[in-house]
């Protein structure tokens, strides 16, 4: 029987013969890795934000139909609150159908208008498209949030609607159009108002990204609460 001791010197041994033979990576090696790892990243990188920007557009497209969905079941519902015998769209105006209407001048100066309108001429009868024009500096600001005469061509701000009823041309606030999401969630269409929603709409929220309104033709769309100018419309990759 072999001595405890000749059995550790064995062991010893053993492990020692083992490890000498197992080299480390040589710095060749390690170059070699870490450029593999750089190319990868490379690859990588743009395929996540690629498939992240896609899962966004997916998200607001998916958004944008489900409140399409809301504003024409809460238009076609026979319960529907009329407005000139018409039935109505959930939005801004629909609340903005009494008191006076301003009719329009005709001059080309730059007017703002000094006291709130009071009416829309169609209420939520009709959409349009809302339209605010920057000062040139890509930035929304609170200066600029002042209603303008229709004509003005050098204002900034939020411009009048132009609408005709009856013969007879008015203007209203092109804010109308916005989606009041408070009368989507009272007909219980919606839980909630979706968190894109911005402050321009009634229910949104300060970290809401879009202002939805509904246009001329009914549809649902959006402008980017941060630069809410016509041409800047749509998916902007700030959802939500």
């Amino acid at each position: 029987m072999k001595h405890p001791a000749d059995t550790f010197t064995a062991m010893k041994n053993l492990i020692k013969h083992t490890t000498s033979n197992q080299g480390g990576f040589t710095l060749v090696e390690l170059v070699v890795v870490i450029a593999i790892l750089g190319v990868m990243a490379a690859i990588a990188v743009p395929m996540v934000n690629n498939f992240l920007g896609s899962s966004k557009e997916q998200a607001y497209a998916a958004e944008m139909m489900a409140i399409q969905v809301s504003v024409d079941a809460f238009r076609n519902n026979p319960a529907n609150v009329r407005f000139t015998g018409r039935r109505q769209f959930p939005i801004i105006g629909a609340n903005k159908n009494s008191g006076a209407f301003i009719q329009p001048d005709e001059n080309t100066e730059a007017q703002k208008i000094a006291v709130p309108i009071e009416g829309n001429p169609r209420g939520g009868t009709m959409g349009g498209s809302p339209k605010w024009v920057d000062d040139a500096d890509g930035i929304r600001e609170t200066s600029e949030d002042d209603l303008n005469d229709e004509d003005s061509v050098t204002a900034s701000g939020w411009y009048v609607a132009i609408i005709e009823r009856q013969g007879t041309r008015y203007i209203a606030d092109s804010r109308d159009y916005f989606i009041d999401f408070s009368q989507l969630v009272d007909a219980g269409l919606l839980e909630k108002p979706p968190a894109s929603a911005s402050l321009d709409n009634i229910g949104g929220s300060e970290t809401g990204a879009y202002s939805w309104y509904v246009d001329q033709s009914g549809r649902v769309k959006s402008l980017p609460f941060f630069y809410p100018e016509s041409n800047q419309t749509g998916y902007q990759a700030v959802f939500p």
